[in-house]
């Protein structure tokens, strides 16, 4: 590792320390964020089992998962967090989410007393959400058409369908996939920070997605706000993946009939993204913390995720 807290692994891209950047506040080798590590050599996972990672957090889909979990991952074994059906439900939701964010938490809490090497699995995009939530988004016309579009999709051809969506998907680009997430994605991120959470001075966590940028960098962001960094700290660790060469939609599927995602949208990792995402969220939540209590990641958590990656 160099003294910036980027790696010069040749089988992972864009690892860094979260902590190397200044004002994240975040003990040096506490939490590690990372581009998947699927495809790492035997020589990178052992450099980075010496690093003390005693955990992963893996937040892809299950359709981007590798063939093969690779040098590093089948040294952990997996263990995902599953939300409740009814966690939508504006009744029910809330009190089973809780109740099944509580039993992961507690799940995690055994395996560091038994010294489990777990990798967890928490999915932030889901794709049925994903365009659930743009339809939520539509208004008039369009709403009409994409009902149109849907019984046509199940009748006899989804062209029209996924045109509309993708269409939507692409004008949105990242500043729509990190709202979509905020909005859609609460249980999975309450989930995910119970996981780094867990961290421990001799118990490092190594958290990634496809690129290790937009997901992770919403992870990233939620946490490093608990440690108290400010904005400008926040934005400044997220554009560090400005580099890293890969789009945020992983697992997406592409089309060459005039409905595919336009993966040029989703490169790089701009100031301006994070800026608004953040902004969303207290627009939306009126404040971070208030976002956070909704997703059912509380005062008290946010305390004992700061203890554990800045103590």
């Amino acid at each position: 590792m160099d003294k910036g807290g980027e790696s010069d692994f040749g089988s992972i891209l864009n690892w860094r320390d979260l902590g190397s950047t200044p004002g994240t506040r975040v003990a040096p080798g506490r939490v590690f964020r990372t581009a998947t590590p699927g495809r790492s050599s035997e020589e990178d996972a052992a450099t980075i089992v010496g690093l003390g990672v005693a955990r992963l957090l893996d937040l892809r889909s299950l359709d981007e998962f590798e063939p093969s979990p690779g040098a590093l991952q089948s040294r952990f074994q997996l263990r995902s967090f599953t939300r409740p059906a009814d966690a939508a439900d504006p009744s029910t939701g809330a009190a089973s989410t809780s109740t099944a964010i509580a039993a992961f938490r507690a799940s995690i809490l055994d395996d560091v007393d038994a010294g489990r090497a777990v990798r967890y699995h928490a999915p932030l995009l889901d794709y049925d959400r994903y365009y659930r939530s743009i339809y939520e988004r539509m208004e008039g016309v369009e709403r009409v058409k994409a009902a149109v579009y849907a019984v046509q999709a199940k009748l006899y051809d989804d062209t029209n369908q996924r045109r509309l969506f993708v269409r939507k998907v692409n004008a949105g680009g990242l500043t729509l996939l990190n709202e979509v997430m905020v909005d859609g994605s609460g249980p999975e991120i309450a989930a995910a920070l119970c996981v780094l959470s867990a961290t421990t001075p001799g118990g490092a966590t190594a958290f990634y997605c496809k690129a290790g940028k937009d997901r992770t960098g919403l992870v990233a962001a939620l946490a490093l706000h608990c440690c108290g960094a400010s904005d400008d700290a926040i934005v400044a660790d997220y554009t560090r993946s400005q580099g890293s060469g890969k789009a945020a939609l992983g697992g997406g599927k592409t089309e060459g009939d005039g409905t595919a995602i336009d993966y040029s949208r989703f490169h790089g990792a701009p100031e301006t993204i994070m800026r608004d995402t953040l902004s969303y969220i207290r627009r939306g939540y009126g404040s971070v913390e208030g976002y956070l209590d909704r997703v059912g990641f509380d005062a008290d958590a946010r305390r004992t995720l700061a203890r554990a990656l800045c103590e």
